[in-house]
């Protein structure tokens, strides 16, 4: 099994548990809920910074990235395999401003980024528009109820 990236709502606490004791049938859960967005489509990491990158330049707002807005000094589980950090709440408000007729274009925008700074050819697949249309969907959720937003990672 490859890297496991995704964004989570719910409990921070209670997703950092899961993550330390290695209960994914809570992860499970959660993805049952609709409170998890999986990014596991063989990407790496700064990637995720382009996803958020396009979504600054389609809503029109301040560029910035994910890496910036994780916490690292408070609210974070990081051990050699795994690691769980809390997302500043600009990240879920940015991506719930988004409607289901931003997927698509949000979407080509990241692969358009991915491509450039890979010097590749990537194709859209629909796990990445499945992916990006969850991640709007449990940021409006997060925004609506107040829930933590967690970015998850794992081997």
């Amino acid at each position: 099994m490859g890297l496991t990236l995704q964004f989570v709502i719910g409990n921070k606490e209670a997703i950092f548990n899961a993550l330390k004791n290695f209960d994914f049938d809570s992860f499970s859960k959660l993805e049952n809920e609709n409170r998890l967005a999986d990014f596991s489509l063989h990407l790496i990491p700064d990637d995720l910074n382009l996803l958020v990158n396009a979504a600054t330049e389609l809503y029109q707002v301040q560029n910035f990235g994910l890496r910036e807005n994780l916490d690292t000094e408070v609210s974070y589980f990081d051990s050699e395999d795994s690691g769980a950090y809390l997302i500043n709440s600009k990240i879920k408000t940015l991506f719930a401003a988004f409607e289901d007729k931003d997927v698509l274009p949000l979407t080509k925008k990241w692969f358009d980024k991915m491509n450039m700074l890979h010097n590749d050819n990537l194709g859209l697949t629909d796990s990445a528009i499945a992916s990006v249309k969850q991640l709007i969907s449990i940021c409006k959720d997060a925004e609506r109820t107040g829930l933590d937003m967690v970015h998850t990672w794992y081997l």
